[in-house]
């Protein structure tokens, strides 16, 4: 019996098969455009991987601008910076969701990435080794043209990132903070930490706009309670710009040559940590995808 079925199909997928292809496209041959978009942005993370920036340029359409205002040059530029400083940075990526509707899709991602920073070159002080570790979660807005799918716009919605040195590689440290602000409106930031007692943290916190190229912030070190929180409260900016909210730590100990009557202090490690916060939605405002049309 099943021989039969068997030749029955071969027989009915072998009468005339090529003038019929081009008559009308066999439905399980042509990609669907889930596929076509999981296929590209496979793609564009293996161009990422091989830091070639002229070839992940491509996956973006001309008029691509991203929900911060950045455009196709203002990528290529932070992803060179991004590779000269993390040489060996990693990213795993997965795709959560994909919406598509007549030539226009959504896609709903998320992102981890991690790289390790050397003091010297040649990687030898692993003591004071810094180690970067990033997350994101993120949308990305797509359409389809005559060279197929490209990337229009994209709307990060949550992202943390943090650099560590030394000991503080080894300190539970937390930068708690709101998701969403109002337009101008005042907020409240938050430093945690399980700070060993022989240690002495100075901190800083506070807010910047995101911009590019980025504005340059004055910092104000202060030195964290027994207690490991540090709170401070800051104002929003009045452009209805998305902002970073920045944390600086420095770790030293202290110790005293009695012979000599001296301090010694001496730099044990150093921390930044960056959360995103979005600006709330004015009421109206229209969405990335609208705008762009």
């Amino acid at each position: 019996m099943k021989k039969i079925i068997t030749a029955t199909v071969a027989i009915f997928l072998g009468i005339n098969i090529t003038s019929c292809a081009q008559a009308f496209e066999i439905p399980f041959l042509k990609k669907t455009p889930d596929s076509q978009i999981r296929s590209l942005l496979k793609d564009y993370n293996k161009a990422l991987e091989k830091r070639d920036i002229e070839q992940v340029k491509t996956f973006y359409d001309k008029d691509y601008q991203s929900a911060d205002g950045f455009d196709v040059d203002d990528l290529a530029t932070m992803l060179e910076k991004t590779y000269s400083a993390y040489g060996d940075i990693k990213y795993k990526t997965k795709i959560n969701n994909i919406t598509t509707f007549d030539n226009w899709a959504l896609v709903q991602m998320s992102d981890t990435s991690y790289a390790k920073v050397y003091p010297d070159k040649d990687k030898k002080n692993k003591d004071k080794m810094g180690r970067l570790d990033g997350k994101s979660a993120y949308v990305i807005y797509m359409k389809k043209t005559d060279d197929g799918w490209k990337i229009l716009s994209d709307e990060i919605l949550m992202e943390e990132t943090s650099l560590k040195y030394g000991i503080a590689n080894k300190i539970d440290m937390e930068l708690i903070t709101p998701a969403f602000v109002k337009n101008g409106r005042e907020y409240d930031l938050m430093l945690k930490m399980d700070k060993p007692d022989d240690i002495v943290a100075l901190a800083s916190i506070s807010r910047e706009e995101i911009v590019y190229p980025p504005a340059e912030c004055s910092e104000k070190f202060r030195r964290i309670p027994e207690s490991g929180d540090l709170e401070r409260l800051v104002k929003a900016n009045s452009k209805n710009l998305d902002e970073y909210a920045i944390a600086s730590v420095g770790f030293t100990k202290v110790s005293v040559n009695e012979e000599e009557l001296k301090a010694r202090i001496e730099v044990l490690g150093m921390a930044y940590i960056m959360k995103r916060i979005n600006m709330e939605k004015i009421k109206g405002q229209k969405a990335t995808l609208v705008e762009n049309n």
